[in-house]
């Protein structure tokens, strides 16, 4: 024992450091306990705390106020990570017990139907956590009697995506917000009878503000939402028309590296949508989705691995249409400025009052024709072409000419689950299939970065790309060469986000090796792992972020 106690403090830092998050608090207790009077770091104590029954946060809330004397209990300054796994614990202690720790990174709370209300949450998240790096919110709202106290209070957790997205910038990389789903284990999942509470009642437009917020823009890379049978994409997603803004520039989204989707109802033809919206994921798990559920079809999943290598030609496409669109109408908006400097009326007429009184019954007051224009547009219209006839023609031409170069795909790993009608031995058959739905993809998508190589070398076209692109063929082309900079002014917002590519800058347009665009990983595990995990796939990688 006295060999023990005579080794230094550096060395039981060092070995306390090894132990695992959910070993570290019960494996520091005990060894303190068998070495009293070894130098054990305390702080190590409570670097890392897991309450799992409810009586541990109170004995923890006291134990932080507790005083030495005069001086201020520093215990609280030493928590760095709080895993609260309990579903009945008191929600005002939590709430009493975090704001005595101001070193907070990590926080997992467990929120059942009777402990935690939608005014708790926005209460906690009131104010940002500077250092906060992962924050989980798992709920589980499930009861076993009929209880509308939700319904008639409207007692929904929107207010706490809100309340995340009025938070300044920040440094935090990983959200979970995950929802149980009912399983057999829970004791009225054979006798429901009646509809069971809901965690979020408007997920649109709430999960779209979040995530164009100032404070997930620039540090989220892994989100983990699991919301079961809820329909998420379009949350996820907006529509192009809902998202840009009057001046063609789109709003910034998270360059996201790991989603995961599982049990929400992602279908097939959105799998696409989502990684054209976030063009810099690598790893998307889609467990208990329905996607190419039902008997295997010939075919099905070489479509999917094609749809997945040609994300890049979709996300240029929806890009060029906003492009094209917002440079007609910052031109027309140029024009009619210009003609206004030069004398002549730009505004439109005032539109012809109705007349009053009675309409005769013979007087239809429905038309099959097309609506005739406002009174006097074709006239302006005539103006504007008579005015500036040769700039219209160079801005129509520079508009149509502006192409953008299909970005590579990013996708490294694709993690779902098949219907049970499948079965292993299929497993195989159906990774090859989408090895070659995603190799017919590359062929297309390097035809395509070719001819547009091609239009630039002949003046046909000016090339664009996205930025982040760039990395993918070393330096930019925007500074250097007779191609680089940025269009004109009024354009600048429009551009957002794009950088002109340099027609001589072969390697700007060429393929990169195989190993940069090789297939993604296939892993048909799903959670419960009935199935051996394919070497390498996204749930190893989840299981290293979220560590539960």
């Amino acid at each position: 024992m006295s060999t023990f106690s005579s080794l230094p403090g550096e060395l039981y830092d060092a070995i306390v450091q090894q132990i695992p998050d959910e070993d570290h608090q019960q494996s520091i207790l005990a060894l303190t306990r068998a070495l009293p009077r070894a130098p054990i770091p305390q702080k190590r104590l409570f670097e890392c705390i897991y309450i799992r029954y409810p009586r541990q946060a109170v004995s923890l809330n006291r134990r932080l106020r507790q005083k030495a004397g005069d001086e201020r209990n520093p215990a609280g300054s030493w928590v760095q990570r709080l895993y609260i796994q309990d579903w009945s614990v008191d929600a005002d202690v939590v709430l009493n017990t975090i704001a005595l720790l101001p070193n907070l990174q990590s926080l997992c709370l467990w929120i059942g139907p009777n402990n935690f209300a939608p005014e708790h949450l926005e209460e906690l998240f009131a104010k940002p956590f500077g250092d906060l790096r992962y924050l989980s919110l798992r709920f589980r709202p499930y009861v076993q009697k009929a209880n509308y106290y939700q319904f008639l209070k409207g007692a929904y957790f929107d207010s706490t995506l809100l309340a995340l997205a009025r938070w300044p910038p920040g440094r935090m990389p990983c959200l979970s917000i995950v929802q149980d789903p009912i399983d057999s284990t829970m004791t009225f999942a054979s006798r429901q009878s009646f509809a069971q509470p809901l965690v979020f009642f408007k997920m649109d437009p709430n999960m779209a503000i979040m995530l164009q917020s100032p404070a997930m823009v620039d540090s989220l890379k892994s989100l983990r939402l699991r919301i079961p049978g809820r329909p998420m994409v379009r949350s996820l997603c907006l529509p192009s028309a809902a998202q840009v803004n009057s001046d063609g520039e789109v709003p910034q989204v998270p360059a996201l590296e790991l989603l995961d989707l599982s049990t929400c109802g992602v279908l097939e033809g959105e799998v696409d949508m989502i990684l054209a919206q976030f063009s810099t994921l690598k790893h998307l798990l889609l467990d208990e989705c329905p996607i190419l559920r039902g008997e295997l079809r010939e075919g099905e999943w070489s479509a999917m691995g094609k749809r997945c290598a040609l994300v890049g030609v979709r996300r240029a496409r929806e890009r060029e249409k906003i492009i094209k669109a917002a440079m007609e109408t910052i031109a027309l908006a140029v024009q009619l400025e210009q003609l206004a400097l030069d004398g002549e009326p730009a505004q439109l007429p005032p539109p012809r009052r109705a007349r009053r009184g009675r309409r005769g019954v013979a007087i239809s007051t429905i038309s099959l024709r097309a609506p005739s224009p406002p009174r006097g547009l074709d006239a302006l219209r005539a103006r504007i072409a008579k005015s500036s006839a040769g700039n219209q023609r160079g801005r129509n031409t520079a508009i149509q000419r502006t192409r953008l170069l299909p970005p590579l795909p990013s996708l490294r790993t694709l993690c779902t689950t098949v219907s049970s009608s499948v079965k292993p031995e299929s497993y195989p058959a159906i990774r090859s299939e989408f090895e070659a739905g995603w190799a017919e993809g590359i062929a297309v998508l390097a035809v395509t970065r070719a001819r547009l190589r091609d239009s630039a070398k002949n003046g046909v076209s000016t090339i664009v790309r996205f930025t982040e692109e760039a990395p993918f063929h070393g330096t930019s082309s925007s500074g250097s060469g007779s191609e680089s900079g940025t269009l004109d002014a009024p354009y600048s917002n429009v551009m957002h986000g794009l950088e002109k590519v340099d027609k001589n800058d072969a390697e700007a347009f060429s393929m990169p090796a195989e190993t940069a665009v090789s297939v993604p990983i296939l892993c048909f595990a799903g959670p419960k792992g009935v199935v051996d995990h394919a070497p390498g796939c996204g749930h190893s990688v989840a299981q290293s972020i979220w560590r539960d």
